[in-house]
């Protein structure tokens, strides 16, 4: 009887020690997935401010962020350069329905990203349909993270904006702790996604650190020296808006007890038809306006 081992693929390399395998769409790849992907894909590497993709441009290919930054921006009629999105590892790049780039995409800092062709990609998901699902969730929730940044920004200061973005950047601090944070983006970048001119960022940033929130250390390279207090700056209680927002309404469960019940609940129903249910935004947030 033979004892030969099959020979590991090249292309299997990449993907092996790849961080985006532990985020993303990548995640959803059994081990017949990921060596396809690998097989059908290939990677290029951008240093910062290279521009990846041109808005208006044919959108001949679709990529995954491997390493690195990559910042969606959009250019306005009148020239003016937002930035929208700040992808990171495995996000998607590029939209399959889509013939033409709606954004541009730039590297914020070096950037590495494996791409396939359009037509390829589609190969690729007919060729492993269990994926699509995990192909739309990865879109969905990209486009989720672009409309909970919109309404974050609403209600805020420039300074609590910028402290509500460097809250984020913390998700596993604990009160008490003194964490530090460097910003990789540049300050130009920073000021485009949050909304606020470079100057305004600067001023921001030394406002925050006169609060006793943080203490600067260099340009790119801050302490939080009382990250309550950097809390309480961003409104961070007010992101029980958020997760009231990005969680679905429960659907209507009728148990057998539901179904008994329901001709005394009509009328009570009735009865409060004009007031906030409970676990609303309303209800949570009586001053609210719709």
């Amino acid at each position: 009887m033979s004892s030969i081992q099959p020979i590991r693929p090249q292309f299997d390399a990449k993907c092996d020690d790849c961080t985006a395998r532990q985020t993303g769409l990548c995640s959803a790849f059994d081990r017949d997935a990921l060596l396809d992907f690998a097989r059908r894909s290939y990677r290029e590497t951008y240093r910062q401010g290279a521009e990846i993709a041109a808005q208006g441009e044919a959108a001949d290919r679709i990529g995954i962020v491997a390493s690195g930054l990559v910042k969606l921006v959009v250019l306005t009629e009148g020239g003016d350069e937002h930035v929208l999105q700040i992808l990171r590892t495995g996000h998607l790049i590029g939209d399959p329905e889509r013939e033409v780039n709606g954004f541009s995409s730039e590297a914020a800092t070096e950037t590495t990203i494996c791409w396939m062709p359009r037509q390829t990609w589609h190969g690729f998901l007919q060729s492993h349909p269990q994926i699509f699902r995990g192909f739309l969730s990865a879109l969905n929730r990209q486009f989720e993270e672009l409309q909970m940044s919109v309404v974050k920004m609403r209600g805020r200061s420039t300074v609590q904006r910028l402290a509500l973005w460097l809250v984020e950047q913390l998700p596993g601090a604990t009160e008490g702790s003194t964490p530090q944070i460097r910003i990789v983006l540049t300050r130009r970048d920073l000021a485009s996604l949050l909304d606020m001119t470079v100057e305004t960022l600067c001023r921001a940033l030394h406002q925050i650190e006169e609060r006793g929130a943080i203490r600067l250390l260099a340009p790119d390279h801050l302490a939080v020296t009382d990250l309550g207090r950097l809390r309480r700056l961003a409104k961070f209680q007010n992101e029980r808006i958020g997760a009231a927002l990005a969680e679905p309404a429960p659907a209507p469960r009728l148990s057998d007890f539901d179904r008994g019940a329901m001709g005394g609940k009509a009328a009570a129903m009735r009865s409060g038809a004009g007031q906030a249910p409970k676990g609303s935004l309303a209800a949570a947030f009586p001053g609210t306006r719709r």
